[in-house]
C-alpha cells in the first residue's frame, strides 16, 4: 500500500514539474514540452513498416553511394573534390537513422566513414567540413553545389548537425558534444559579420534547423551562450511567424515552407510566447486553404501552386514537412499535428517512390493519369522528367533527401512523456523499449495492420509490475473510439483527444484500441470529391504500364502509362451516402502493401465516364466544375470503378468530378 502511495505521489510531482526524469528534455528557461523523443534505436518497426526500411536498405538508401557520384567516395564531405554542399549531408540524414534502427552493420559502417570524416575536419576555430580553395573562388560560376564559396554556406552544416544529434542519441559518442559546442562558438563569433544569408538565401529560410540543434545541445550542456546564439539565429532567419500569420501564402518555396512551418514552434520553447504556436496552426491551415492537396500538404512545383490537383508537390517537401510535424507534436502535444503527419506519411510518401524504393519522382500530382517525359505546366521545370520515376529525375536534391522519411517516422511512433510515462501518438506496427517513472525500463509491442485496418493491440512485455500513464491519440476523423484493457471496456475517449490509461501494469497486459473508420467525402478543387477512410485517401485504380526510357541498372528511369480509363465522375449518390453505398473489400496486408497489386483495401463505387475530360499535354485536362447542388447529368452508362489507397497508386484520380 505504501509503495502504491509513493508511486501516486511521484506521478503528481513529475506532472507538476512537467519534465521527464529519464531522458534529456528542456531545461530552464525553455518551455516544458509534453513529449520527448526517445533515443534512436528505442523503437523498432515491425510488419509492413519494417519492410519499408528493409526495402530502403536494399534499394536507394543503402546503395546510393555505389551508383550516384554525388554521394560517392569523392564527395567533399569525405575530403574529395566532388559535391561539397547539401547532397552528402542529406543522404546521411536518412542513412544513419536507417542503419541504427535496423542495427545493420554494413550501413552503420557506411555512415561511420562520413561521421569520422566530419569529426576530423574541425578547425581550431570551430569550423568543420569542406574547406574552400581560395585560388579557385574568383569568378567561380559553376553549379551551386560545386562552387568553392558554397563550401562555407551555413545551410548544409545545419543538416550535418541534425545527423550528429541522431548519431549521439544512437551511440553516446562523447566526441559529438565538444564538437558541436566549438562549432556553435564559431557561429556566435561569425554570424554578426557573415549572417545566415551571407552565402545563400537557403540558410536564411532554413535557420530553424540550426536553432533546433542549438536548443538540443543546450539541454545537454546548459551552456548559456547557446541561448544567446539561439536569439541571433532566430532574428537572422526568415520571418516565418509573420509569413504564417499573414493569411496570404504565395510565391513561397515549397521545401522552404516544409521546413519553415516548425521554426516558430522551435522558437516558442525559448520565448514561451503563445503567438508562435498560433502562427504555426494558422499558417498550415492557410496553406491547405489556398494550396492544399488531398494527400495532406500543399502544392509546390517548386513554388506554391494552388489547389489544382494537377499541380505538383516535390518529394523533398514531403519528407521535410514530416520532420517538421514530428517536432511540432513534441513541443505542443497537439494531436491534430499527428493526424496531419499520418495523412502525409500514409499517402504522399509511398506514392512518390517506386514500390521497391529504387526510384522516385520529383513532383507528384493528386490526379496523375500518366508519368511521362515532356513539358508540363509546372512553375519550375527540370529536364522535363519531373514526374517520371528514376534515380535523378527533375533535380538531384530529392535523390539525396528522400531517405529520412520512413526512418524518422519509425523513430517518432513512440515518445516519453512529461509525466514519466509513455505515449503512442502515431500508429504503425512496432516494438519499443523505454524508461518510465524512476528509471524503470519497460517494453511494449504494437500489433496492427493500421492504417488499413482499425484495430491496434498493445502488449506489455515487461516483468516489472509498475504504475505509469500510457498516452494514446484519438484521431479527429474517429468519432466512436473504444479502449479495452485485458478484454474489458476501459473508456470511450472523444474524437481528437489524447487520452491516458493509468494502471499498475503486469506482464502480458493488453490494450486494444478500436478506431472505426467510416468512409467520408471531402471537397476540393472545383468542388471535386475525394474519398477518405481513416487516415487514407483513396484513388482510382488505373492499370499501369511501366516503360523504361533511360538511366542505368539497378536504377533506370521509367515512364508510367495508363492501360485503363481514368476520366470518370463519381455518382452524386455515393457522395451523399458514402458509408452505405461504397462496398469494401479487404485483402491480406502483405509485406509491401504500397503497391497496386497488393492494395489491402478496395472500395467499389459507381461512376460515369466524362467524354470531354481528356488528357491535355502530359496531365489530365482542366477539372470539370461540378456544383454539388446541381451536378451535370451524363448519358454515358454507369460503370463500376475500384478505388485503392492513394499510397498504392502511381497513376490515379483522387479528386473526382461529381455527376448524375
Amino acid at each position: 500500500m505504501l509503495k502504491k502511495y509513493f508511486l501516486f505521489l511521484l506521478m503528481i510531482v513529475t506532472c507538476s514539474f512537467a519534465q521527464n526524469l529519464n531522458y534529456v528534455s528542456n531545461r530552464e528557461p525553455l518551455s516544458n514540452n509534453p513529449y520527448v523523443q526517445l533515443p534512436l534505436g528505442s523503437v523498432k518497426p515491425t510488419g509492413w513498416l519494417h519492410t519499408q526500411l528493409k526495402l530502403s536498405a536494399d534499394g536507394l538508401t543503402g546503395h546510393l553511394d555505389e551508383h550516384w557520384k554525388d554521394v560517392g567516395p569523392d564527395n567533399g564531405w569525405l575530403g574529395g573534390k566532388g559535391d561539397s554542399w547539401e547532397r552528402g549531408p542529406y543522404w546521411l540524414d536518412g542513412l544513419l537513422p536507417l542503419a541504427y534502427i535496423l542495427n545493420d552493420e554494413a550501413l552503420i559502417k557506411k555512415s561511420q566513414k562520413w561521421i569520422e570524416s566530419i569529426l576530423s575536419s574541425q578547425t581550431t576555430e570551430g569550423y568543420f567540413g569542406p574547406q574552400p580553395d581560395s585560388s579557385k573562388m574568383k569568378d567561380d560560376k559553376r553549379n551551386v553545389n560545386q562552387r568553392e564559396d558554397m563550401k562555407k554556406d551555413w545551410w548544409p552544416h545545419m543538416v550535418v548537425l541534425k545527423v550528429l544529434q541522431q548519431y549521439y542519441d544512437a551511440t553516446g559518442d562523447q566526441r559529438v558534444i565538444p564538437f558541436m559546442t566549438k562549432y556553435f562558438k564559431y557561429q556566435l563569433a561569425h554570424l554578426p559579420k557573415e549572417p545566415l544569408d551571407h552565402w545563400t538565401d537557403w540558410a536564411k529560410s532554413r535557420g530553424g534547423e540550426n536553432l533546433y540543434s542549438v536548443l538540443w545541445l543546450y539541454n545537454i550542456t546548459g551552456d548559456k551562450f547557446l541561448l544567446e546564439l539561439g536569439e541571433i539565429l532566430f532574428k537572422q532567419t526568415e520571418d516565418w511567424t509573420g509569413l504564417l500569420s499573414s493569411g496570404d501564402p504565395k510565391d513561397w518555396h515549397g521545401v522552404n515552407t516544409g521546413m519553415g512551418v516548425k521554426q516558430p514552434a522551435i522558437y516558442y520553447q525559448l520565448s514561451k510566447d503563445r503567438k508562435y504556436l498560433d502562427a504555426v496552426k494558422k499558417g498550415i491551415n492557410d496553406l491547405m486553404k489556398y494550396h492544399g492537396q488531398v494527400y495532406g500538404l500543399w502544392s509546390g512545383d517548386e513554388l506554391l501552386s494552388g489547389t489544382d490537383p494537377t499541380k505538383g508537390t516535390e518529394l523533398c517537401t514531403v519528407v521535410e514537412y514530416m520532420f517538421s510535424l514530428e517536432n511540432i507534436i513534441q513541443i505542443t502535444g497537439d494531436g491534430e499535428y499527428a493526424d496531419w503527419l499520418e495523412r502525409v506519411t500514409y499517402n504522399a510518401l509511398p506514392a512518390e517512390m517506386t514500390p521497391e524504393i529504387t526510384g522516385r519522382q520529383y513532383y507528384q500530382l493528386a490526379n496523375q493519369i500518366v508519368c511521362d517525359k515532356g513539358w508540363h505546366n509546372f512553375n519550375v521545370q527540370h529536364t522535363q522528367t519531373e514526374i517520371c520515376f528514376g534515380l535523378e529525375n527533375g533535380y538531384g536534391c530529392c535523390t539525396a533527401n528522400l531517405h529520412q522519411g520512413w526512418p524518422k517516422y519509425a523513430a517518432n511512433l513512440w515518445y516519453a512523456t512529461n509525466d514519466n510515462g509513455i505515449a503512442a501518438l502515431v500508429y504503425a506496427p512496432s516494438e519499443v523499449k523505454a524508461k518510465v517513472m524512476d528509471n524503470v525500463e519497460v517494453q511494449f509491442t504494437e500489433e496492427t495492420n493500421y492504417p488499413f485496418e482499425d484495430k491496434i493491440k498493445f502488449v506489455y512485455k515487461s516483468k516489472e509490475n509498475i504504475s505509469f500513464p500510457f498516452h494514446l491519440r484519438i484521431p479527429t476523423w474517429c468519432t466512436n473510439a473504444v479502449i479495452y484493457v485485458n478484454g474489458k471496456e476501459y473508456s470511450r475517449p472523444s474524437s481528437g483527444s489524447i487520452t491516458k490509461v493509468i494502471r499498475k501494469w503486469k506482464q502480458n497486459d493488453v490494450i486494444e484500441l478500436s478506431l472505426p473508420m467510416n468512409i467520408k467525402i471531402s471537397n476540393w478543387y472545383e468542388n471535386g470529391a475525394a474519398v477518405e477512410r481513416g487516415p487514407l485517401v483513396y484513388g482510382l485504380k488505373i492499370n499501369e504500364e511501366w516503360k523504361k526510357i533511360g538511366g542505368e541498372e539497378p536504377y533506370p528511369t521509367y515512364e508510367v502509362h495508363p492501360k485503363s480509363k481514368w476520366n470518370y465522375g463519381l455518382l452524386r449518390s455515393y457522395v451523399d451516402k458514402p458509408d452505405s453505398l461504397f462496398q469494401i473489400k479487404f485483402n491480406e496486408v502483405k509485406d509491401q502493401p504500397w503497391k497496386i497489386d497488393n492494395a489491402p483495401v478496395q472500395l467499389i463505387a459507381k461512376a460515369k465516364e466524362i467524354p470531354e475530360w481528356q488528357q491535355y499535354g502530359g496531365i489530365a485536362g482542366p477539372q470539370p466544375y461540378t456544383p454539388y447542388w446541381a451536378p451535370k447529368k451524363y448519358s454515358t452508362p454507369e460503370e463500376e470503378i475500384t478505388l485503392i489507397p492513394y499510397g498504392c497508386t502511381r497513376l490515379r484520380v483522387a479528386v473526382f468530378p461529381v455527376v448524375r
